[in-house]
């Protein structure tokens, strides 16, 4: 079968394609699945860039959502069935080979059925962002009805999963933004925003918050973001971060607002092979899915791109300015 691989950590022109063996179940566990179509996430370039996050990967090859069909069941697989159309966030981080490939081997926990009413591609740009703010929101910050959220980098994949999210709970949402496309898929999406390029933009976000602090900031960029963000949460909110939180934080001034700080990496089911966390995101993906069928979730899709871009999707993802996701289109 045909694989994107890297040989190497480096830009996007490593990744290139390849004949690569099929896979094969080897867990009573698992489904062989003929994939449709992968979503392109900010982690894959990473992965590319710097390494895969658990050395001695199987053939680098990234890619973590995707949608195929089941071609095989492991004999320990109970619901999956062959023919079944199937969504799920797995592989192209180190543990197994990822999405950008004709087949992958899953785990029956990690794959759900995808209701007709969602395309491949919009299936395909779901999990990763989905469950990455869905986990964020309510079980890192335990969002309730009626509390505040500030989301910063809300027209990112991540931000755009979370501003519907919370808006969806009942919760008063402002989404931060640095352009005017920005302002237009948040307010789209119908979420009050603040463009960070304005002047009185301080002023904007102290005023929604009214004076007090955001019972729940997301960040989803890091460094500077964070410690602006824990100026804005509100005495004994939650302060959620994507990534690690920078070393020269000055902790004793985030003590005086007591803040519950969390970190978030929705791979971790994934990296430690934990069958149960990764059946709850399974139902989390389910969902998702079951939101966007409904209409009452959006996913922005920019564009699909044959499987043999890979390296293109990925010089426009760290190009940035994206207004919604990137898909690879399989086969080609």
């Amino acid at each position: 079968m045909r694989a994107i691989v890297f040989d190497e950590p480096g830009d996007a022109g490593h990744l290139h394609m390849e004949e690569v063996p099929e896979p094969a179940i080897d867990e009573p566990d698992q489904v062989r699945v003929r994939l449709l179509a992968a979503g392109v996430n900010p982690v894959d370039t990473k992965v590319r860039a710097r390494g895969m996050l658990v050395p001695g990967a199987p053939r680098n090859t990234p890619g973590c959502d995707g949608i195929g069909v089941i071609e095989e069941c492991g004999s320990g697989v109970h619901h999956a069935r062959p023919g079944q159309r199937v969504a799920f966030c797995f592989g192209g981080v180190g543990v197994d080979p990822g999405t950008y490939a004709e087949q992958v081997v899953v785990p029956e926990a990690a794959v759900v059925p995808v209701p007709a009413a969602v395309s491949d591609a919009q299936a395909a740009a779901l999990p990763l962002t989905w469950l990455t703010a869905w986990e964020a929101l309510f079980e890192r910050a335990d969002l309730q009805r009626g509390q505040s959220v500030l989301v910063y980098a809300a027209a990112g994949g991540v931000g755009q999963m979370a501003v519907q999210i919370a808006r969806a709970a009942g919760a008063r949402v402002l989404g931060l933004v640095r352009s005017d496309a920005g302002v237009d898929v948040v307010t789209a999406l119908g979420v009050d925003s603040v463009d960070l390029r304005r002047p009185e933009a301080g002023d904007a976000i102290t005023d929604y918050a009214e004076g007090r602090g955001f019972d729940v900031v997301l960040d989803t960029v890091g460094e500077q973001v964070f410690r602006e963000g824990l100026t804005r949460v509100a005495h004994g909110g939650d302060l959620v971060t994507l990534l690690a939180p920078p070393d020269d934080v000055d902790w004793n001034a985030a003590r005086l607002r007591n803040p519950s700080i969390s970190l978030e990496l929705m791979l971790t089911p994934m990296l430690e092979g934990d069958r149960r966390r990764l059946k709850h995101q399974g139902a989390l993906v389910a969902e998702g899915l079951a939101r966007l069928a409904s209409g009452r979730l959006q996913v922005n899709v920019e564009d699909i791109l044959p499987l043999a871009e890979a390296a293109e999707a990925h010089r426009r993802i760290e190009a940035g300015g994206r207004r919604g996701k990137l898909v690879l289109r399989i086969p080609d």
